[in-house]
């Protein structure tokens, strides 16, 4: 098993990229890394954790995709940065199974389909997104910002590819949604009640609509949007949870007697913080193209890193591209 890791995008690139990748190489003694960076500095790190080199190649870069760089022409206008030869390495050589970068979104999404193309019969790649739910769980919602105008056929197959995402990481048969301003058939829009006629006979766990207030309350394990509301959605809900949590803040460190009638509730807190961590910790997977790749956060540190790569190597593993592609063949032949 062969990862390329773009260790030069993300916030705390590459220091923290670079330790993410020492943990998994010991992790897993069967896995390979292709690290695309600074050299010197890979080499550097990775000597001093003391990990195992005979299964890592270096490939120098110069320098990275930035978020002020236009996503659509980052391939060509930087194609020495870490990220267009991660994706260009992956193209041409079949010996790598997986992209892992932590690089602006909208540069990871334009290299993926136009560096890497897609799976056969997929017709639009699309950006899942990872969110807790009140059970504890994850809810995962796609497209969130790869593809603004859809047809309900680009959403039957973003539910396809998803479902077949899920069945791969463990969960069984897994409840499909499609968000939507009401739960009852027939509510929405021309390209909503034209999707759920699809979703309802193709044979996928189709639980029906989802209202924007229920898709966190575990009622389905993905909910199934165009990237416009998609990304509407990710974008209001991490921001409000950020000024919710500010405003905790504040309160429980506002003075000494708050943050004395705080402490009984730290453990219960730390839950909280406990579940929603694990949600930021979660990669987005850009499903439909031609290899695995994972996206972390843009602030992902060593842990985030290490299970991205952890996750690539499951998906492979479980033959999750074969199996989108057999599903979006069959779909199509219906």
């Amino acid at each position: 098993m062969k990862i390329i890791v773009d260790s030069l995008g993300g916030d705390n690139a590459p220091s923290e990229i670079l330790l993410g990748c020492v943990d998994a190489l010991n992790q897993n003694k069967d896995l390979q890394l292709v690290i695309v960076g600074d050299n010197k500095v890979t080499e550097e790190t990775l000597k001093k954790e003391n990990a195992d080199l005979s299964r890592v190649e270096m490939i120098a870069a110069n320098g990275a995709v930035l978020n002020t760089d236009h996503p659509a022409n980052f391939l060509r206008e930087k194609p020495d940065c870490s990220l267009a030869i991660c994706y260009r390495e992956a193209k041409k050589r079949e010996d790598i199974d997986g992209v892992i970068t932590a690089g602006p979104t909208g540069a990871v999404l334009a290299g993926g389909i136009f560096g890497l193309g897609r799976l056969p019969g997929v017709k639009r790649p699309a950006l899942m997104s990872t969110f807790p739910n009140e059970n504890g769980g994850l809810i995962r919602l796609l497209d969130a910002g790869a593809n603004m105008d859809c047809t309900s056929e680009y959403l039957l197959q973003f539910a396809l590819m998803a479902s077949n995402y899920l069945s791969s990481i463990g969960i069984e048969n897994p409840r499909v949604g499609l968000l939507n301003v009401g739960s009852e058939e027939g509510k929405g829009n021309a390209l909503a009640k034209e999707t759920y006629s699809l979703l309802k006979e193709s044979g996928l766990n189709f639980v029906g609509n989802i209202e924007a207030d229920h898709v966190t309350r575990g009622e389905c394990d993905v909910v199934v949007c165009d990237g416009f509301w998609g990304n509407i959605y990710v974008k209001a809900i991490e921001e409000t949870a950020l000024w919710i949590s500010g405003m905790f803040k504040n309160v429980f460190y506002k003075n000494l007697f708050t943050k004395l009638g705080a402490l009984p509730m730290k453990k219960h807190l730390n839950e909280i913080k406990s579940v929603i961590g694990n949600a930021h910790k979660a990669s987005a997977p850009l499903l439909g193209v031609s290899k695995i790749v994972l996206k972390c956060h843009g602030r992902a540190k060593r842990d985030s890193v290490s299970m991205s790569i952890a996750e690539a190597i499951h998906l492979h593993e479980n033959n999750m591209q074969q199996k989108i592609a057999e599903a979006v063949k069959i779909a199509t032949k219906a």
